[in-house]
This record gives structure tokens, C-alpha cells and sequence, in this order.
């Protein structure tokens, strides 16, 4: 059953469990389940499934194209755990790409409460699989195809950094190399200790004072997926100059040193891995001798990973 509204460019593709006449008939039917939870502060959602602008043609606007979608759509529902519940499905003619938009009740037709526990990692998980199940074009993860004007200021700052990120990621074969892309591009790079710990946590990238944990940046940004693709950071620590290691999570800060407090300025953690003179010198001087100032350093670099 497809119901159009020209006035707002909609279609009401389908629906279950609602009276559909009109709008307010839809929300008083949501209304009345909702109430037997009526200490859920949220029983109904809405959710929008978009597709790329490329695969336009798959959905045409005609009972083909919405079959498809509500079919999609329900799949959708089906895998994120959306069962025996009330629901509409609309499609929207308001924008160049082809998308719906889902609205159910998260109290189901039993007065069972339906989880959003994990449900942008479960959301993810699910598209990726529908994209590929029904062969719909997905963006490549750095692409630059994307529209930047439909960015806000903050994310548009993200989206800078995680793609000059990402791309000296694939330009590079060892942590000496990300090092100096990273470097050119001006954007800074720490490593994230635990407290009492000279283990590495994690790590962080800045740009143009906005820093962002590289796990938060992009799974592929994370310190053990860097270190998996890139090598043992421990080896190389001793090799290349590095900046400060800071304890503590990933996220940002506006103070003048930017990546430490000044409270911890004197933490021989905090100090720089600085490039000897002579590399090879003083590994075989390190390999035999303790108490050096290289030898502290080599041993403390490599109980890092």
C-alpha cells in the first residue's frame, strides 16, 4: 500500500500495526502500544536508510524501485532485531540520492521493550552486509568524492584529518615513513600511556589544534591496527625522533603544550625519543651496557609494546 503526499514529496511506502488514514491516526496508534512502557523515554524511533547517489537507477520512482526499498528496509529491521512491532516505512523525494525513512515502536505488540544496546555498532555491521548483499555501491573508505559542503565545521575538521591520516597510511611501509608524511602535512602525532604504565594505550593525531584518538579517527587508526600494518613501533622508537608520550586517553585539549599537562613535564615518560649521532654505535653499546642513557631509553621502548 503506497500513500503519496506531494505537498512534502513523500511516499508512505508501508506500514504494520497503525492506522495509516493520517498523519495524526500514525502517531496516535504509536502513542496507545507505547503506553503500556510508560517509563521508556523513548519508545519510537526513527531511523533513515540512505543509498549513494550512484545507484539511483536501482531505485527508480515507481513501484519497482519502491520494492526494492521496502524490501531493503526490512531486512534491515529483521537483522537489527526489529520484530513484531509497529512500523512505517516512507520514502523521501527531497534530496539527489534515493533514502526512507523507518519509524517504530520500540514496544513491541507483547509490551516487550525492543534493546538499542550497541546499536551503531550493530547499524554498521548490518548496512555493510545489505550493501553487499545487494551489490549497492559503497564509497571507498578515504574517498574523495564526498560532499564537503554537507559537512559541519567539526566534522568537516575530522573528515580532513582522518583522510590525510589515511592516506599517509597507505603511503607507508614502516612507522619511520608515516612519521615524516605526517610531519610534511603538519600534523602531530603522540603516543597514549595508562597511568603508571609505560605500556602504549594508544595513539593520537593533531591538526590545526583539533586532536582525536586514532581508534575514534577510524578502526584502521588505531594503535594496534597501525602496529599490524606498519610493524613494532619499539625497534623504531630508537631510531626516530618522536614527540612527547603523554598518559591518559586520546581526546583533545587546548592547553599551550597542547599534548601534556604541565604538571607532568617532569615525567621521564613524557620525554622525547631522541635520534643518536650514531645508530649502530650505540645499539651494540646498549646491547652490552645497562647503564647508559641510550640503554635506559632502548629498554624502556621496548617494554612500550
Amino acid at each position: 500500500m503506497t500513500k503519496r503526499t506531494r505537498k512534502k514529496s513523500a511516499t508512505l511506502l508501508a506500514h504494520e500495526g497503525v492506522c495509516a488514514i493520517n498523519n495524526k491516526a500514525i502517531a496516535d496508534s504509536f502513542q496507545i502500544q507505547a503506553s503500556m512502557r510508560p517509563k521508556v523515554k523513548i519508545p519510537v524511533k526513527h531511523v533513515s536508510l540512505a543509498f549513494s547517489s550512484q545507484d539511483i537507477s536501482r531505485f527508480p520512482d515507481d513501484e519497482e524501485g519502491d520494492a526494492l526499498m521496502v524490501e531493503i528496509a526490512k531486512k534491515w529491521m529483521e537483522q537489527m532485531g526489529i520484530r513484531n512491532t509497529q512500523y512505517i516505512i516512507a520514502r523521501h523525494h527531497d534530496t539527489k540520492h534515493p533514502h526512507c525513512h523507518l519509524v517504530f515502536n520500540r514496544i513491541d505488540n507483547e509490551g516487550n521493550l525492543i534493546s538499542d544496546s550497541n546499536e551503531r555498532i550493530r547499524n554498521a555491521k548490518v548496512c555493510r552486509a545489505l550493501t553487499k548483499e545487494y551489490g549497492l555501491y559503497f564509497a571507498p573508505k578515504n574517498s574523495k568524492a564526498r560532499n564537503k559542503k554537507r559537512l559541519r565545521p567539526h566534522q568537516l575538521r575530522k573528515y580532513t584529518l582522518r583522510s590525510s591520516v589515511l592516506d599517509a597510511r597507505a603511503n607507508s611501509r614502516s612507522w619511520n615513513d608515516f612519521f615524516s608524511i605526517l610531519k610534511g602535512q603538519g600534523i602531530d602525532m603522540r603516543f597514549n600511556h595508562a597511568e603508571n604504565s609505560d605500556k602504549i594505550r594508544g595513539i593520537s593525531f593533531c591538526m590545526d589544534e583539533f586532536s582525536i584518538a586514532g581508534s575514534k579517527l577510524d578502526r584502521d587508526l588505531s594503535f594496534n591496527n597501525l602496529c599490524t600494518m606498519l610493524g613494532d613501533i619499539a625497534a623504531e622508537l630508537i631510531i626516530q625522533p618522536h614527540q612527547a608520550i603523554t598518559s591518559g586517553g586520546g581526546g583533545g585539549t587546548n592547553s599551550e603544550q597542547g599534548w601534556r599537562d604541565d604538571k607532568d613535564k617532569d615525567n621521564p615518560r613524557n620525554e622525547p625519543f631522541y635520534k643518536p649521532q650514531n645508530v649502530e654505535d650505540n645499539e651494540r653499546r646498549c646491547s652490552s651496557c645497562k647503564s647508559c642513557e641510550f640503554a635506559s631509553k632502548y629498554q624502556r621502548a621496548k617494554r612500550m609494546y
